[in-house]
């Protein structure tokens, strides 16, 4: 009995939470979370409405701080909306408003230095998680790793950046190619990209060019190369990874 009531009282106290705070908290929930976590995991926690987390988590989207994804459902069934904390976001915007204003004065010079700046940052990631596995493949004079492979680092990096990504099945793209598309449900940048496409976008491609480790204009019989589509939708950009 008394824990039934400690229960009720806990969630009647979180119900007369500031609004703000309720927000904080829903913040902190899906920053703690080891994965993906949806409104009713969260609701459940809070003792709150599912809506009333929907309104916190689509404000928390809003301003960057949460960003949606996928969450496959065990059996058939389409996915479920998740959520994860954006870590850093901070930083990113900060680097990526620097960018907008510092790299040139006409779009093209923009767009060229922010993609090779992508490229450094794909550097830096691939430095932090391990050696690049193309690279050690052609020392070694092994294959390259497989394009599903290379697809699935890229959305994993991705991910961990807070764009949403969703792996869509490999398809023949004709001449042995096969295509591979990942559908980036979340920009943590998307008001930049919206106002500075020629910034932000180049940047994200020479991001996913440099986790490819591939030139854009390489040998298409034997190299990977890759794509950026951005706002094909409101709220969806298509990375396209493109292979025998």
């Amino acid at each position: 009995m008394h824990d039934q009531s400690d229960q009720r009282r806990g969630a009647n106290r979180t119900r007369r939470l500031p609004r703000n705070q309720q927000r904080e908290r829903v913040l902190r929930l899906v920053t703690c979370a080891t994965g993906a976590v949806d409104a009713s995991e969260i609701a459940t926690q809070m003792g709150l409405h599912v809506t009333t987390v929907r309104f916190h988590l689509d404000a928390l989207c809003e301003d960057g701080s949460v960003a949606r994804t996928r969450i496959k459902r065990d059996g058939v069934g389409r996915p479920r909306t998740g959520y994860v904390a954006v870590r850093d976001r901070l930083d990113y915007r900060g680097l990526a408003e620097i960018l907008a204003m510092e790299l040139g004065d006409t779009a093209a010079e923009r767009r060229q230095r922010a993609e090779r700046a992508g490229r450094r940052w794909a550097d830096r990631i691939m430095a932090q998680d391990g050696s690049d596995e193309s690279a050690d493949a052609a020392r070694n004079g092994e294959p390259a790793p497989a394009l599903d492979d290379r697809t699935g680092r890229i959305a994993d990096a991705f991910e961990r950046m807070g764009f949403g990504p969703e792996i869509t099945a490999p398809a023949d793209v004709g001449d042995g190619h096969r295509e591979c598309a990942i559908r980036l449900h979340a920009c943590p940048v998307r008001d930049l990209a919206r106002s500075h496409p020629e910034v932000s976008c180049a940047m994200h491609l020479g991001l996913l060019r440099g986790l490819l480790s591939t030139d854009a204009d390489g040998d298409e019989n034997t190299a990977l190369h890759a794509e950026l589509e951005p706002f094909v939708e409101p709220e969806l950009c298509i990375a396209r990874v493109i292979g025998r």
